[in-house]
């Protein structure tokens, strides 16, 4: 997101930064890019964490600029060379090099996995490459299986150790749509075992090098040293800590790349000099559940409108690290920002600058605010799960409508936008909105979807927490967990991190939003014999007492 676009000349020998480029054919007035100059720069300072931004219009970079710090520490400043983590961006770059394979014959996006990961070959479903790279696979992610394993660093290695041992899915192949990183992660592993050569030397030879992005590269390790590294960090109590990268998975994330290299990439999307434009055509095929639903994410890109205007883009984010790419086809406009500023600003930056440069071609709707009452409201009202363990009460009081944490008293407004639509002002660019029995929580371009359930929680005299005390293992993962009680409640305890206070939700389950749900198995006689651990992005892990 750093990416400072030399528009005076004096500026640009006095700051030292390389000239900007216009396109002869460019359309788009000067004047436009003064004021993205002056949006940019009020996103971010010199003494802080910030960005590099660019705009390539017609294969040409028509606007970039930087500013804002890679090191804190030094006060290293952020340039065109700096080198950002760009977390699940890297995701399209795993997607291109899968196709450059099946290209060659070496592999179908159709084909069954346990072609190529045998280890697999005990799973009832067949999940094909294709349902690995539009998150309909339903394996678990790796985030939470290295959380729920205590394990706050791995490799890529580690990790596809671990990834290796799954043993069942979330839910049956194509039913769902669920974001993760396993897919992709695994993807890296199948190009490592059809190409011959590691990951990150094809995807050296086969995209970096020929597009000249001389400096950019897949870590598979936290112990790199990545030169020219942009930093990562976090601010707590207004004081900047370092955030630093612990999971060092690959094909999934682990591109560390420039604005000068990734506008290379841009310029691909727009006039292919490596694979074609097929590839990108197939990338941004839409993908069908089950069900018939219509997901708008196809193999590694996601797509839809904005204002009325197509556009192709995908983001990531990873600690402190934020990653935008944008592209909107028919203006032949691609927009990028990589930033180290652990917040929402890459976002803005994009959005606000798609409506400077093409406010002549938006569309906008004039909304009427109405004010809702009570009676208005009252549909929306009850329990609803985001995740196994996770719960939330929308309240109706007072001719607005409340966000609830279950279990607390806290109520949070939620105002009113329109439709069916309120605004969650807790996090920026979120959103709930309303359907028959559920609400999609939206987060910038991430939908989370959230069933409306009923929770009647049983009395805790007819509990008998001593039952559910013991030792209980996991043998997939090797994990151990020991459940006791402590002042009278149910508590798990690990060799890592606090314990976990569990809260009744049935006679026979238990939950707390900082694990999930546990769900008790007995024996014959009654007698507890384990229990089926679920939570967000893994269902049904079975430990046994």
């Amino acid at each position: 997101m750093n990416h400072k676009v030399f528009i005076i000349f004096s500026l640009l020998i006095l700051i030292g930064l390389s000239q900007i480029s216009f396109a002869q054919t460019n359309t788009i007035e000067d004047q436009s890019y003064t004021t993205v100059d002056s949006l940019f720069n009020s996103f971010y300072q010199n003494n802080k964490t910030g960005a590099a931004f660019a705009i390539i219009k017609n294969g040409e970079i028509i606007y970039k600029n930087t500013k804002g710090l890679a090191n804190i520490e030094y006060g290293i400043p952020i340039t065109d060379s700096t080198a950002f983590h760009i977390a699940s961006v890297s995701k399209q770059f795993t997607t291109y090099l899968a196709l450059l394979l099946e290209q060659e014959g070496k592999l179908s996006f159709e084909d069954d996995i346990k072609t190529y990961l045998p280890e697999f070959k005990h799973l009832d479903n067949n999940i094909s490459i294709k349902n690995l790279t539009n998150h309909t696979h339903g394996l678990p992610n790796l985030h939470e299986l290295a959380s729920l394993k205590g394990r706050k660093i791995m490799s890529h290695q580690q990790i596809i150790q671990m990834l290796l041992k799954i043993k069942h899915t979330n839910f049956n192949v194509g039913d769902k749509y669920e974001y993760n990183n396993t897919g992709y992660a695994l993807l890296a592993e199948i190009i490592e075992r059809v190409g011959k050569k590691p990951f990150k030397e094809q995807l050296k030879e086969r995209i970096f090098l020929p597009l000249g992005m001389y400096h950019s590269e897949a870590v598979d390790d936290k112990n790199t040293v990545v030169k020219n590294k942009a930093y990562s960090y976090r601010l707590t109590n207004n004081k900047y800590e370092n955030y630093l990268l612990k999971l060092s998975a690959i094909g999934s994330s682990g591109i560390n790349t420039t604005i000068n290299d990734l506008c290379l990439w841009a310029k691909n999307y727009q006039a292919p000099i490596i694979g074609s434009r097929e590839f990108y055509n197939k990338m941004e095929q839409p993908t069908y559940l089950s069900s018939g639903k219509k997901i708008n994410y196809g193999l590694g890109l996601q797509f839809g409108t904005y204002k009325g205007l197509e556009i192709v883009f995908h983001g990531g984010g990873d600690v402190g690290y934020r990653s935008y790419i944008l592209h909107i086809p028919k203006h032949k406009l691609s927009i990028i920002v990589l930033a180290n500023t652990n917040d929402f600003s890459a976002l803005d930056v994009v959005y606000e600058t798609i409506d400077i440069l093409l406010s002549d071609y938006i569309k906008t709707k004039t909304l009427t605010k109405l004010k809702l009452h009570n009676k208005q409201l009252k549909k929306y009202v009850g329990t609803y799960e985001l995740q196994p363990g996770v719960y939330f009460n929308i309240v109706a009081k007072n001719d607005t409508l409340y966000f609830q944490e279950f279990g607390t008293k806290n109520l949070n407004p939620l105002p009113y936008m329109n439709g069916s639509s309120f605004e969650f002002p807790y996090i920026n660019h979120s959103k709930f909105i309303f359907y028959d029995n559920k609400f999609d929580f939206c987060i910038a371009d991430f939908t989370y979807e959230c069933f409306r359930t009923s929770i009647e929680q049983p009395n805790m005299d007819k509990i008998y927490l001593n039952n559910f005390t013991g030792i209980y293992k996991n043998k997939e993962h090797r994990i151990v967990y020991e459940l006791t009680v402590k002042d009278n409640k149910l508590t798990l305890k690990r060799t890592f991190g606090e314990n976990i206070t569990l809260n009744p939700l049935t006679l026979k389950s238990f939950f707390s939003s900082k694990i999930g749900k546990l769900d008790f198995i007995y024996d014959p006689n009654k007698l507890v014999k384990g229990f089926k651990l679920s939570g967000q992005n893994f269902r049904n892990i079975i430990f046994e007492k």
